[in-house]
């Protein structure tokens, strides 16, 4: 039985941890000198680890809300792009699906922390009506929810792989700045992690209603 409309697809980009391991290169922030892990290590914040705890935060949510979803990645392996998008595309030729990529940004050399901040939404620059339609609902949410903690960086045209291949409306989303040391530790909060899940499930309930 289908409770909404569109079936949404939560792809947390990136790998995770596996063993102790982050599995992807790069994608981290710099490290913390003042932070440590319990073992007296510098602390370091990975992408990938943050955008699979936002995301299942935001499955959390839809579940009680009875909105469809699947967890289109379900590894802590870094599944290539190629893999993401035959199952994004297999899943909508079954059943109308939305597709949203999870994703933290950076800015800089990557070892030394910068002054770039904010939260985004990226489209395809073939983009259909209903991503450009999307994307401006989560930018209205974005606004709102973050007004008082962050900027917001504006709906912009990239094709990235993801975003140019899959065959259903298509987002991603850039959650602030891993490589902005304030507000990385604001993306650790429980207060910019229920303003995104708040951001996003907003988003969805309004476009279920009018697409």
């Amino acid at each position: 039985m289908k409770n909404s409309k569109y079936l949404y697809l939560i792809d947390y980009g990136h790998g995770g941890l596996i063993d102790g391991i982050y599995q992807t290169g790069g994608k981290r922030s710099p490290k913390f000198t003042d932070r440590f892990f319990p073992d007296g290590t510098p602390y370091v914040f990975y992408e990938g680890v943050n955008n699979r705890d936002n995301g299942n935060r935001l499955m959390k949510a839809l579940k009680c809300l009875n909105i469809d979803y699947i967890d289109l990645v379900n590894t802590n392996e870094d599944m290539p792009l190629l893999t993401r998008v035959s199952r994004a595309n297999n899943l909508n030729n079954k059943r109308p699906c939305i597709y949203i990529s999870i994703h933290t940004n950076a800015h800089g050399n990557g070892s030394e922390f910068t002054t770039a901040k904010g939260n985004s939404v990226h489209i395809s620059t073939n983009a259909s009506s209903k991503s450009h339609k999307f994307a401006e609902l989560l930018e209205e949410e974005f606004k709102t929810e973050y007004k008082d903690l962050t900027r917001w960086r504006g709906v912009k045209e990239n094709d990235f792989y993801v975003l140019k291949k899959t065959n259903c409306p298509a987002v991603l989303l850039e959650t602030g700045f891993m490589t902005n040391k304030e507000e990385t530790l604001l993306m650790l909060s429980e207060d910019w992690k229920d303003r995104f899940v708040n951001s996003v499930i907003n988003a969805i309930q309004l476009f279920e209603i009018d697409n």
